[in-house]
C-alpha cells in the first residue's frame, strides 16, 4: 500500500487538473490573460518571494531559540531546495523533510531540526487561523451565510489561535513530564529528547512575537499575491474577499493527498472564489495563472539542489545525527 500512495495521490493529482482544464474555456481564459497586466504578474512573483523569505527567517529565529546556527549560505540553500520538493512532494511537508535531511547529511542534529521545523509549521497554522478568524470577523457581508454564524466561527478560530500559542504547547509539555518512565526505549528517549526542544522553543512565549509576526507576514504576502493577480481578472472581487477564500485553501493543501498541492490547490481556489460571487472562468484562470507563478518563484531552486549535491538516496542512508 505504502509503494501504491505515491501513485495515488498522482492520479488524484492529474484527475483534478483533468478537471480544471475540462471547464476552461481555453479563449476566454486566453482574453483574461492577455489583459492581464505583465506588472500584476511581476508583482505577484515579488510578493511570493517575499513570503518565502518570511517564512525563513521565521525558522532561523526558531533555530536560534534551540541553539542551532546554520551557515547562511547553506540554510538559504537548503531551504530553497526545500520549496522546490514541495511543489511535488504531499502537503508542503515533504519539502520540509528533504530540508532536513539535507543539513543532516552535513551534521547537524536532525532531532533539533525536526523540532524546530515542527515548531516553524505549527506557528504558521497558528497565523493562517488567525488571519482566517479574523477575515471572518470584520468582513462576514461578503460571506452567502448568516452574519453571526461568520463572526462566531472567526472567534472561535482567533481563539483557537491565542490559546495555541499561549497554553496549549505547555499544556502538551505538563502532561508529558507527569508521564511515569514507560522504560528506556529508543522511541521514548527520543520523545524525551524533543520535549526538552519544544520547551526551551516555548519557554518563553513574549520571545516568539517576532516569529509569529512573521507568520503573519508571509501568509499576508501569499494572499496578496492571489490579489494581485486576481485584480484585473476578478474586477469586482474586493480585496477582503482573497482574505476569505485563500486562508481556507491554504488549510485544505494540508491533507496529505496530492503531490504538491497539484490539482487540490486550483479546485479549492476555484470553489471557494465562485461560491464568494466570483465567475467560473475568471477563478479558473486565476488558480492556474497563480500556478505558473508559484512553480517560477522556485526554479532558481534547481541551481541550490545540484549545488549542494541533492541526491535524496544517498541522504536516506545517511544516519542519525541527533
Amino acid at each position: 500500500m505504502s509503494k501504491a500512495l505515491p501513485w495515488i495521490k498522482f492520479g488524484l493529482s492529474v484527475s483534478l487538473l483533468g478537471a480544471v482544464a475540462y471547464l476552461l474555456d481555453w479563449r476566454e481564459a486566453k482574453q483574461l490573460l492577455l489583459e492581464t497586466p505583465l506588472m500584476n504578474m511581476v508583482i505577484a512573483l515579488g510578493l511570493l518571494l517575499g513570503a518565502y523569505l518570511a517564512n525563513g527567517i521565521r525558522l532561523i529565529l526558531l533555530q536560534k531559540r534551540i541553539d542551532l546556527e546554520v551557515p547562511t549560505a547553506l540554510f538559504w540553500g537548503s531551504y530553497y531546495t526545500g520549496l522546490l520538493m514541495n511543489s511535488v512532494l504531499p502537503s508542503g511537508v515533504g519539502g520540509d523533510v528533504v530540508r532536513v535531511l539535507l543539513l543532516s547529511r552535513r551534521g547537524y542534529p536532525m532531532g533539533v531540526l525536526a523540532a524546530s521545523g515542527l515548531v516553524d509549521r505549527y506557528l504558521g497554522l497558528l497565523g493562517l487561523l488567525a488571519i482566517a478568524g479574523l477575515a471572518l470577523i470584520f468582513v462576514p457581508v461578503e460571506l452567502p451565510m448568516a452574519r453571526s454564524h461568520g463572526q462566531l466561527a472567526g472567534v472561535a478560530l482567533v481563539l483557537v489561535a491565542v490559546l495555541g500559542l499561549s497554553w496549549l504547547p505547555r499544556l502538551g509539555l505538563y502532561f508529558l513530564s507527569r508521564m511515569g518512565n514507560p522504560g528506556t526505549s529508543g522511541l521514548w528517549e527520543k520523545v524525551k529528547r524533543g520535549a526538552g526542544l519544544f520547551q526551551q522553543i516555548f519557554k518563553h512565549p513574549r520571545q516568539l512575537t517576532i516569529p509569529t509576526l512573521l507568520s503573519l507576514v508571509s501568509h499576508l504576502l501569499y494572499i496578496l499575491s492571489y490579489a494581485c493577480l486576481g485584480h484585473s481578472l476578478l474586477p469586482d472581487m474586493s480585496l477582503l474577499s482573497y482574505f476569505l477564500a485563500i486562508p481556507g485553501v491554504m488549510l485544505i493543501l494540508l491533507l496529505p493527498i496530492s503531490l504538491g498541492g497539484l490539482g487540490v490547490r486550483e479546485i479549492s481556489t476555484v470553489g471557494l472564489l465562485v461560491w464568494l460571487g466570483a465567475g467560473q472562468q475568471e477563478a479558473l484562470t486565476l488558480s492556474l495563472l497563480f500556478l505558473a507563478i508559484s512553480w517560477i518563484s522556485v526554479i532558481p531552486a534547481i541551481v541550490t539542489a545540484i549545488h549542494y549535491g541533492f541526491d535524496l538516496e544517498a541522504i536516506k542512508e545517511h544516519p542519525d545525527a541527533t
